[in-house]
């Protein structure tokens, strides 16, 4: 397989260059003459921020290349292919706006699978059903070698690497073991040995050499009366399929030496032929041919005009999110030449597939495809703006490209008013709900990424999808992913929970209850969060909690905190109730409290689940769970208080909003966007807005605010 390696200095560079800053455009300053401005009373003040479009050029996220390749091929693609990659940094929770730099050996792992990549589409017929036809492979009608040599090649077997021994009517001769050469009876002076051979006094002596496929074979070698003592010399030849290619009258103590390029098709034969003239006598004759063989290629007729072009523009435009350029091909053709002559000089038996797969890999590596330039100024050309309203409209419900009807809009200037882009959304939303739950609704609740570690894991990881996703398709507000009143689980997960075994109505099954189902109560979040030790699995979970449902961010923490952490920690008597220990920490710990006070509460509230998020009412020591701290004025005493108290407070819709106006910005809200969160989380009305109402709202919001203008 060919390998852009050689081009890594190059390939690196441009990389690296396309994540420098690209600065937007400057306000205007009014001059310092100028009037001043007229203040009007127009009431309350209006939410209407400036447009701000993402000033970093932004690489896709491991899962985005992942999709968009697997969608851009139209096969599944091997996960095992992205096992090695950098992890992508999230930002604001997610890794969509990601600006982590490609180093060397990242690089050199982002060429491997570009390398794979490349092998899977010439490997898929459907994606190059357009080349001309290509012959079946052929089985070798004996044995395929580089070179043949009629000296090295020789043996006792009739047929063996490719060669025959023969008289002239084509009868096989005999191989004589005592003398190590083959002979023809009744005539005993027909001989044929290594190196040589001796016409009959009745019959000629032909060695043969059959093509094993169809190729290319140069034949060089000599002939050379062997016996000047006497006689009339001999005559020799070379007969393609019994034709003559070349002859040569032999003088006594002559030779003759002969180099014939030919190109022959499987199973066609060259004899070679030594004949005597008026009689046999003193004709020994020594012969040597070498024959180097080279397969046909079986994609010979594929060209640049009729086989990769075609293909090249079809995957990089899908690729790219928008139409390739006439100069990206012209690019992409002159690799294609020189790497075909490349690897024909090279001897590569398929020297197409070498060079498709150097411009596929590019295609694969190219910053038009990993990085995402329809989100800054620059990045696409004014005529492409319908193609950069498809591409945002795919990362955000798809997570990968767009898909074929909204290409299609996008290149007929289907998507140029606002109505369209709402019904496109609608209907992405509608068609690709379960992609959305798992790329936005994964990241913001932590259930997208596989966890191996057994059938159970795995049904917990499924009810916080499930979920999720039936709150969104069902178009019920945010507030019930809290206390949704059901749940959605299969046999394992609900013997674990303790609730009725399922009936016959398939894998995963609803049950109400309003002990399950909501975002505190799913046993993904609570195993997840119940790692380390006792003390520690309340602050995982409030955390988790702050941060994830209520938007709150919490200060890095510096060396003197942990210190301090440290040292409190190492001072509390562990045989207090945890309740009590948890609250000398925060007393204890100067720089601590402050933020204690909001994580304690939180994960306290919720320690009536276990580390396995089985219910519980005391500890493993028979001491009773007790949670009666104040979150925001309101005491809770128990899980469903804490859901209760966060879902009838304005913090965590605002929260919800806030993360998918995240989601779709690629960027964190800037101060001036921040009613905007308030706007989706309470439109004009009061009534609560459906998840996927505020979805949709949110999407459209971003793209008015941060579509760049070629």
């Amino acid at each position: 397989m060919a390998s852009l390696r050689r081009l890594l200095p190059g390939v690196l560079l441009t990389l690296v260059a396309c994540e420098g800053t690209i600065v937007g455009p400057r306000t205007a300053v009014s001059p310092a003459d100028a009037p001043p401005p007229v203040v009007v009373d127009a009431g309350p003040p209006k939410c209407e921020p400036s447009a701000a479009p993402v000033n970093k050029l932004l690489r896709l996220s491991n899962h985005e290349y992942r999709a968009m390749v697997a969608d851009v091929l139209g096969v599944p693609v091997d996960e095992a292919l992205f096992a090695r990659w950098t992890p992508v940094a999230q930002v604001y929770g997610f890794d969509t706006m990601s600006e982590t730099r490609i180093d060397a050996q990242g690089l050199e792992v982002q060429l491997a699978t570009a390398e794979a990549l490349a092998g899977l589409v010439l490997a898929t017929p459907s994606l190059t059903a357009h080349c001309p036809a290509v012959a079946p492979a052929q089985t070798p009608a004996c044995e395929l070698k580089a070179t043949y040599s009629s000296r090295d090649d020789f043996s006792d077997s009739q047929g063996r690497e490719c060669w025959n021994y023969l008289d002239s009517s084509g009868a096989p001769m005999i191989f004589d073991n005592a003398r190590s050469l083959w002979r023809k009876e009744p005539d005993e002076t027909a001989l044929l040995w290594q190196l040589g051979a001796h016409p009959g006094s009745t019959v000629d002596v032909v060695r043969r050499w059959q093509s094993p496929v169809d190729g290319t074979v140069t034949v060089s070698g000599t002939f050379i009366d062997g016996d000047p003592g006497g006689g009339d010399g001999v005559l020799v030849s070379i007969r393609r399929n019994g034709t003559a290619v070349f002859t040569q009258d032999i003088p006594n103590g002559g030779q003759a030496a002969f180099n014939l390029p030919l190109t022959l098709a499987r199973g066609e034969r060259l004899d070679f032929v030594i004949n005597r003239k008026a009689n046999a006598n003193y004709d020994s004759t020594a012969f040597s041919a070498s024959l180097p063989f080279t397969a046909t290629p079986r994609k010979s007729g594929w060209t640049w005009s009729n086989c990769v072009e075609p293909l090249v523009a079809r995957l990089a435009s899908r690729a790219f999110r928008r139409p390739v350029r006439a100069d990206e091909l012209a690019d992409s053709r002159a690799l294609f030449e020189s790497s075909l002559q490349g690897a024909a000089s090279a001897g590569f038996a398929e020297p197409v597939d070498e060079a498709l797969s150097a411009v596929l890999q590019a295609v694969f590596l190219s910053p038009n495809f990993t990085f995402k330039p329809e989100l800054v100024p620059g990045g696409l050309d004014p005529a492409e703006r319908g193609f950069g309203r498809a591409s945002r409209l795919g990362l955000f419900f798809r997570g990968s490209i767009a898909d074929e009807q909204l290409w299609m809009l996008a290149g007929t200037g289907g998507l140029d008013d606002a109505a369209s882009v709402r019904a496109q959304a609608v209907r992405l939303l509608e068609q690709d709900g379960e992609r959305f739950t798992t790329n936005f609704g994964g990241q913001w609740l932590d259930f997208r990424d596989t966890v191996q570690e057994g059938p159970l894991v795995a049904s917990m990881q499924r009810e916080s999808r499930d979920m999720f996703g039936a709150v969104l398709g069902e178009g019920l507000p945010a507030e019930r992913l809290l206390s949704p009143g059901f749940t959605l689980v299969d046999a394992p997960l609900a013997a674990h929970y303790g609730l009725p075994a399922p009936g016959a109505g398939g894998p995963t099954y609803r049950v109400p209850t309003d002990a399950r189902g909501g975002l505190l109560s799913q046993a993904a979040f609570l195993t997840r969060t119940a790692n380390g030790s006792e003390f520690r699995r309340p602050i995982h979970r409030g955390l988790w909690v702050l941060t994830r449902l209520l938007c709150r961010q919490m200060p890095r923490i510096d060396p003197a905190t942990l210190a301090e952490i440290s040292t409190s920690f190492e001072s509390i008597d562990r045989t207090l109730p945890l309740p009590e220990q948890m609250a000398l920490h925060r007393n204890s710990a100067t720089r601590c409290g402050s933020c204690h006070a909001f994580i304690d509460p939180l994960g306290l509230a919720l320690e009536k689940y276990d580390a396995q998020g089985k219910w519980r009412d005391t500890y493993l020591n028979g001491a009773p769970i007790v949670a009666d701290l104040e979150l925001d004025g309101v005491v809770v005493h128990d899980p469903t208080e804490l859901a209760s108290a966060i879902e009838g407070g304005d913090e965590y819709r605002t929260c919800v909003a806030t993360k998918l106006l995240t989601f779709g910005l690629n960027r964190g809200p800037l101060e001036p966007e921040a009613c905007l969160a308030q706007q989706l989380a309470h439109p004009a009305g009061g009534q609560a807005p459906g998840l996927k109402t505020m979805t949709i709202e949110a999407l459209l919001k971003a793209l008015e605010l941060t579509e760049v203008t070629p």
